[in-house]
């Protein structure tokens, strides 16, 4: 059924870029008459382009260099900014016809509104929010307070300076632990040097870290991921349990829920969260939190015991209309949920990927609020 739907959604994204390569030749045509209809339609064949190719980016994932970074800034940017100005074109064509505007004063507006949206959207992407949820826990007898901070996607064009960002957030928030859901790195761009210390800002954090990895880190290198993470005092938990004040903590590696699941972002045949749950020692009578990357597998966790899932991975679409396509795609999305006696919170994530922008998808951190149940 995945399968199917990932079809259906590429097929419609396909007809989506199609369709507006004909809109905006045509429009951009009447717009600005001087450049001819030909001319039109190949600015915009190529801006599909582009727009196509930035799906490919993970393609660049893996790769180092001037050439892969300075595509991957391209490809971002330029495949954000077809999708902004057909968006503004509708918008500026239906005010059109409320205001009367002449050809040339819609095609104006259209240009302007994609610029303000795109300089939004860039901010939007490194304005990070802090939320707070509070989660009462049978068994648990003193509050306790937890960062939930994921999918950071360090890489070409993310670095020192946002782990440094991200560093004085947790300081001026001062939680008791943070619990990092994975997707730490998105490319081997700080892999290059052995001086590239891009997680130094984590290592002079007094505040105990606990981490696991998400897809991105298994395709750019999850021993390095790993290693970086352990350097950097993070306890990385390799489908493993520990306690923090009470808190029952269970770290699973980024993986399907069964063998009936299908899911590209998994290794099939890495063990499932079935297979390895079976084999976790874990006190049902604990107050139990979950880490995995990303949120399923909740029916397999719950009759272990488990109170919260906490997950990331799908950044709550990053980028409208991406927002509503995200929420047809998962269940379980954005935000706090609840699943039969569990409650499950899916973080919008801190980074991007792709590109360096968010519309209608803040970049978030949250701060958790464990306290006992009543």
């Amino acid at each position: 059924m995945k399968n199917i739907t990932i079809i259906l959604i590429l097929a419609a994204w396909l007809a989506v870029i199609g369709g507006a390569v004909v809109y905006l030749s045509f429009r951009f045509s009447a717009f600005f008459p001087e450049v001819s209809k030909k001319v039109w339609v190949w600015i915009c064949i190529f801006a599909a382009l582009l727009l196509i190719c930035l799906f490919s980016r993970p393609l660049l994932s893996g790769a180092t260099g001037a050439i892969p970074h300075a595509l991957e800034l391209i490809l971002g940017v330029m495949g954000c900014m077809l999708l902004f100005l057909l968006m503004s074109t509708i918008v500026a064509d239906l005010a059109g016809l409320i205001f009367k505007f002449a050809p040339r004063t819609t095609g104006f507006v259209s240009l302007c509104l994609t610029l303000v949206v795109s300089i939004f959207s860039i901010w939007s992407a490194f304005d990070i929010k802090v939320k707070e949820v509070t989660i009462p826990l049978k068994g648990l007898s003193e509050e306790v307070r937890a960062l939930h901070v994921s999918d950071i996607h360090l890489g070409d064009w993310r670095g020192h300076r946002q782990v440094e960002r991200i560093s004085k957030i947790i300081n001026e928030v001062n939680p008791d632990v943070v619990l990092n859901t994975g997707d730490l790195f998105d490319s081997k761009a700080h892999f290059d040097r052995e001086d590239d210390d891009v997680l130094a800002a984590f290592r002079e954090l007094t505040i105990p870290q606990y981490f696991i990895y998400g897809n991105h880190d298994v395709y750019v290198g999850v021993d390095k991921v790993i290693d970086l993470a352990r350097k950097a005092n993070m306890r990385v938990l390799l489908n493993e349990v520990t306690t923090f004040k009470g808190l029952q903590i269970v770290g699973l590696n980024n993986m399907m829920a069964d063998r009936e699941t299908v899911d590209v972002h998994a290794d099939p045949n890495a063990p499932t969260i079935q297979e390895v749950l079976d084999t976790m020692t874990i006190d049902p009578q604990m107050p139990t939190v979950v880490l995995h990357h990303r949120p399923d597998g909740m029916k397999y966790m719950q009759p272990k015991g488990a109170d919260v899932l906490l997950s990331g991975h799908t950044h709550a679409g990053q980028v409208f209309p991406g927002t509503i396509i995200a929420k047809l795609m998962f269940h379980y999305n954005k935000g706090l949920y609840d699943y039969e006696n569990m409650k499950v919170y899916v973080s919008a994530g801190t980074g991007t990927v792709f590109a360096t922008v968010r519309l209608f998808a803040r970049a978030e951190m949250t701060l958790i609020h464990f306290v006992p149940a009543e």
